[in-house]
Formats: C-alpha cells, sequence, structure tokens
C-alpha cells in the first residue's frame, strides 16, 4: 500500500486516506446528482493534505472518470446552446490559468499559500450564493444572459478550473439562469465538465514541462490507482440516494463543514 501513498503528506496517513477518499465519495455523489454541489469540498480536503500540486494532479484523473460515469446516466440529454455560450471562454480561461499555475511554481512565489487562499475565497463565496438561493426558495433570477456574459463567465470558469478545480459554483450560477429541467442541467454539466478537465490534461502536462514543480506526473497518476474505484461508487451512490431520500439535512451539513474548512485555509494562509 506504501507505494500508493504520496511522499510529502501533510498528516497521519490515516487522515490522509480518510480525507482523499471522502472527497472522491463526495466528488461522485454530487456528480450523480445528489446534494447540489457538494463536490466543491473535495478540493479543499485534498489541499488540507497535501501540497497544492500534488493535491490539483491527483484531483483531475478523479474528476474525469466521475465526469464520464455521469454522461453515461445521460448520453442525449443536455442544452448545446448553453453549452457553445461559455465554452469558448472557458478555452481563453484556461489559457490565463496556465499562466498563474506556471506563476504559482515559482520558488519565489509561495504557490501553495495562494492556491489555498482562491480555493477557499471561491469555497466560501459557494456558501453565501447557496444561502442566497435558499432564501429566495431556490428561485432562478429572472433574466438569461447573452453571448457576451456567458463568454465572460466562461472566461471566469477556465481560471478558476485550471487554478482550483473549482468553477462548479459559476458553471451552476450560469446554467441556473437557462432555466433548464433537471436532467438537461446535468446533462449539460457532465459535458462541459468532461470536456474541459480532459483538456486540461495536456495543459498540465505543459506546465509540469516549463514549471520549477510538476502537476502532473506518472507517480500522481499511481497515487490515483487505489482512489478510482470510489468514482463510479460514488457516482451510482448519488443517483441512488437522488431518488430515495431528500438531501437537503445532508448538504447543509456539508456546506457548514465546507465553510469551516474554507476559514481554516485562510486562517492558516493568512
Amino acid at each position: 500500500m506504501e507505494w500508493l501513498i504520496p511522499t510529502d503528506v501533510k498528516v497521519p496517513i490515516g487522515l490522509y486516506l480518510a480525507a482523499t477518499g471522502t472527497a472522491t465519495l463526495l466528488v461522485g455523489i454530487s456528480k450523480g446528482g445528489f446534494g447540489g454541489g457538494i463536490g466543491v469540498l473535495a478540493t479543499p480536503l485534498f489541499l488540507m493534505v497535501l501540497p497544492a500540486n500534488v493535491a490539483l494532479s491527483m484531483m483531475l484523473p478523479i474528476l474525469i472518470v466521475c465526469d464520464a460515469f455521469t454522461l453515461r446516466q445521460f448520453p442525449r440529454t443536455w442544452d448545446p446552446r448553453s453549452f457553445r455560450m461559455i465554452a469558448g471562454g472557458t478555452v481563453i480561461g484556461l489559457g490565463f490559468g496556465l499562466f498563474l499555475l506556471l506563476y504559482f511554481a515559482r520558488e519565489s512565489v509561495d504557490g501553495d499559500r495562494w492556491i489555498r487562499l482562491i480555493v477557499a475565497a471561491v469555497s466560501i463565496l459557494f456558501c453565501i450564493l447557496q444561502a442566497w438561493k435558499a432564501w429566495r426558495h431556490g428561485q432562478a433570477p429572472a433574466y438569461q444572459p447573452g453571448w457576451i456574459v456567458g463568454t465572460l463567465t466562461g472566461i471566469m470558469c477556465g481560471i478558476t478550473t485550471m487554478v482550483a478545480h473549482a468553477a462548479g459554483v459559476i458553471v451552476n450560477m450560469f446554467l441556473l439562469t437557462r432555466h433548464l429541467d433537471p436532467q438537461h442541467f446535468v446533462g449539460t454539466c457532465a459535458r462541459y465538465y468532461l470536456t474541459f478537465n480532459t483538456l486540461k490534461v495536456p495543459l498540465y502536462l505543459l506546465a509540469s514541462v516549463l514549471a520549477d514543480k510538476p502537476y502532473i506526473t506518472f507517480t500522481t497518476l499511481k497515487w490515483d490507482l487505489w482512489l478510482l474505484p470510489f468514482c463510479p461508487l460514488g457516482v451510482a451512490l448519488g443517483a441512488w440516494l437522488n431518488r430515495r431520500m431528500s438531501s437537503r439535512l445532508f448538504t447543509l451539513v456539508i456546506y457548514l463543514f465546507l465553510a469551516i474548512t474554507a476559514g481554516k485555509m485562510i486562517r492558516d494562509s493568512l
């Protein structure tokens, strides 16, 4: 088992296994349609136990595998127009995100600190937006954005997903304004995430070549092996829970834990 454990784990091995295993399950459960955006907790959990570049590298294959299993549940149900409205901007944002990764990897820059601050800020923003949504009783905004707003939204998604795997809150906000039914909403999300998470792979490989520290290597892929079986398990569990129980209390607990985790990350970084 030791060869599956990163050499620079910052916590006891048991805590590492619990944090990363739980994070992977939460990604799958969220993508399976249960608990809203609870998968946003995964990145903070990985960052709590690993250096930022290792955490981002290990999460990327997990996201792709979960996206692939989610897409199998919605093979033809999606909204192409909504996808196209943010796709072009996302490509541009990925380029900016690659530049930021290279900057954060410089020895003169405390990249781990900045990545943790970005993830924590996005996490707290997510909790605030979820509270606002609950206050509005889940109602989406009455307007529908045009192509300019869609492109700008895509750019922000590209930057945040490249630097922190945290574009979900922005994608969800945009798609809520499109007033899609649940199946088209999840199907569009699945295609978007699978497309651009896969596109991030060559960009992370390029960052590994150009940066002072690696972002994705065969070694980080090896460390992912024991986690990958949790992906289809989490997706299946999320779909099962979606059909059988209310996610309100479960989601509330997750968001509370997310806010506490984000607050701790900010305190530690500052």
